[in-house]
């Protein structure tokens, strides 16, 4: 095999990729969504990121069709539920945590179901990757690989 061919196929193959769903544009706006679920403010920045690219990471697993719909779904979210659910002209991460928190509350009982499948869209995954988090699980409680009590509770079938 060619010398230079063989260059551009290690090249090939050493390429780091990672498939991403949410571009950096929309960033913005999957922070301000993060702080208002979780109610925790000011995160910082690096767990946030680190947050934001798990999420990104589950999120970009789906099929192409489910990654298309969230972003469209942000956008919503972004630009146009902020007029519909609080009738104010802005964009999403834009509006102060309170009146997010509140659009959030009224977006889960909307009488529009479609906007209440925005906000379990969204919702469900983070929660999901949120409580991966292993301090997160500890915090919680959650004794983690040293969960042996069950062993000591339940009777061994012979």
């Amino acid at each position: 095999m060619d010398p230079d061919k063989e260059a551009v196929l290690a090249a090939v193959r050493a390429r780091d990729y990672r498939r991403t769903t949410f571009a950096a544009r929309q960033r913005p706006a999957l922070r301000a969504l993060t702080v208002s679920l979780m109610g925790e403010e000011p995160i910082a920045a690096a767990p946030m990121e680190a947050f934001l690219d798990d999420y990104d990471h589950f999120v970009s697993r789906a099929s192409k069709t489910l990654r298309f719909g969230m972003v469209v779904l942000l956008d919503v979210l972004r630009f146009v539920l902020p007029l519909v659910v609080l009738r104010r002209f802005s964009t999403f991460e834009e509006l102060s945590l309170g009146d997010r928190s509140r659009m959030l509350e009224k977006m889960e009982s909307h009488r529009i179901v479609l906007v209440s499948l925005i906000f379990v869209a969204f919702k469900t995954p983070m929660m999901i990757v949120w409580f991966e988090d292993e301090a997160r699980l500890r915090e919680l409680g959650y004794p983690g690989e040293a969960r042996e009590r069950y062993k000591r509770l339940l009777p061994v079938a012979a």
